[in-house]
């Protein structure tokens, strides 16, 4: 009996009856077959953070662990449309000033995460720049990540109601990569 069998047969047992066989029909394509258990190989990560990003879970530590010798890239995404609006609004200056707070509060988060990284075994770039959260983490994906990990927070603030932010949820529908969300 094969492991979609057994999963069927375990979850529905002594409930099912003479239903199994169409049980097992309707749910076959919910549950992963035996030759779609195996894992990508992952050789490169990226991970997007952002002030809404918080700390990373000594968990997440943990699993990515399992991929010594993988390359992490760290990438900060400070909005282009948020500075143009604070230039618009308040003036060259004062985007100036934002933009030059931004980039030492990502160097601090860059600086902070890094080093846990490098003490997993794993190569670690860092990168900082203007653009647009979830067009760019989509196209850094598409450019030969093998593995996203992303917050579930990234882009914005979650609530009750909204348990991933509406980037976040953006960035999966349009990947066809792995993608952990913490």
């Amino acid at each position: 009996m094969g492991l979609f069998s057994s999963l069927i047969n375990r979850k529905f047992k002594n409930i099912a009856g003479d239903r199994y066989e169409e049980i097992s029909r309707r749910y076959r394509e919910f549950l992963l077959l035996p030759e779609e258990f195996v894992l990508p190989e992952v050789n490169s990560i990226l991970m997007p953070i952002d002030r809404f990003s918080g700390e990373i879970p000594e968990e997440l530590y943990e699993t990515l662990s399992a991929y010594l010798g993988a390359s992490v890239t760290l990438v900060y995404i400070s909005e282009k449309r948020t500075l143009s609006l604070i230039e618009q609004t308040l003036g060259k200056m004062e985007a100036e000033k934002l933009k030059n707070a931004k980039i030492e509060f990502a160097e601090g988060m860059l600086a902070r995460i890094a080093p846990r990284l490098e003490e997993l075994g794993l190569r670690v770039e860092r990168r900082y720049f203007i653009g647009s959260k979830a067009d760019d983490v989509i196209g850094l994906v598409g450019e030969g990540f093998d593995l996203l990990v992303v917050s579930r927070s990234y882009g914005s603030e979650v609530t009750k109601t909204s348990p991933v932010s509406p980037i976040v949820l953006k960035i999966v529908q349009h990947l066809d990569k792995p993608v952990l969300v913490y």
